[in-house]
């Protein structure tokens, strides 16, 4: 058992050490020679370098994907942190939902009616701020949190346990690989069908999709953590 612990803790720092190779090398190789003032090159021809119309998308998903791949890399972090600090594995009892136990009259008739005609709408705006996000004020971020309030928003008005959780934190782990080789493959190494617009917009709502998805994944993941070990 100790062998098997050591090799794990072998494992983890070997892939640390060669991720940080990996986006080291990436970083001094890439460069950029820019004749005319940063902003100007942001903002001139941000189109048909990238198929954004939206500048901040360009930005954030091609000039300067670095800080979405951080970004994406410190909600993952705080996922793992609830998940350790829930002490799923050691101590906590996963709250069990008794259907008996929960009487509805306790919760506002308005406030159950209105979250069932809202929801759907909810869930639309979501997707919509996520597919457009590269076109409008929008993108996976700001989608991935409106469709994890729709999400909360449910459970609050009716309780339920009916979720996968450790599917789930497998799915979040997944999207977040695939946002760290998306730009790796597409941004970096230049490995695409053409460089056209509708290539580059393609590009462009599958990384808002991926990254919504996240957002998403990991925002329900750390709710319902406190929810399942932590009580109510």
């Amino acid at each position: 058992m100790a062998q098997t612990h050591r090799l794990v803790h072998l494992l983890r720092i070997i892939f640390a050490v060669v991720g940080a190779a990996v986006v080291l090398f990436l970083f001094l190789s890439y460069s950029e020679q820019i004749d005319t003032p940063l902003m100007d090159y942001f903002t001139a021809d941000f189109f048909n370098q990238t198929g954004a119309t939206n500048s901040v998308a360009a930005i954030y998903l091609n000039y300067r994907v670095f800080d979405t791949l951080f970004e994406a890399l410190m909600l993952m972090v705080s996922v793992m942190e609830v998940i350790n600090v829930s002490w799923a594995n050691k101590h906590a009892e996963q709250y069990r939902f008794e259907e008996d136990d929960f009487n509805r009259k306790n919760n506002s008739e308005i406030v159950i009616r209105m979250v069932g005609i809202i929801y759907p709408f909810v869930l639309l705006i979501g997707l919509y701020i996520i597919i457009n996000g590269h076109v409008s004020p929008g993108g996976g971020f700001q989608g991935g949190a409106v469709l994890a309030t729709a999400l909360i928003t449910r459970y609050l008005v009716y309780p339920n346990f009916d979720l996968d959780l450790h599917a789930l934190e497998i799915v979040e782990k997944l999207l977040f690989l695939s946002i760290v080789m998306t730009p790796v493959l597409y941004v970096f190494m230049q490995l695409q069908p053409a460089d056209t617009t509708l290539s580059h917009q393609i590009y462009m709502v599958a990384m808002n999709t991926l990254i919504g998805m996240k957002v998403f994944t990991g925002l329900s993941v750390i709710f319902y953590r406190f929810v399942f070990y932590e009580g109510r």
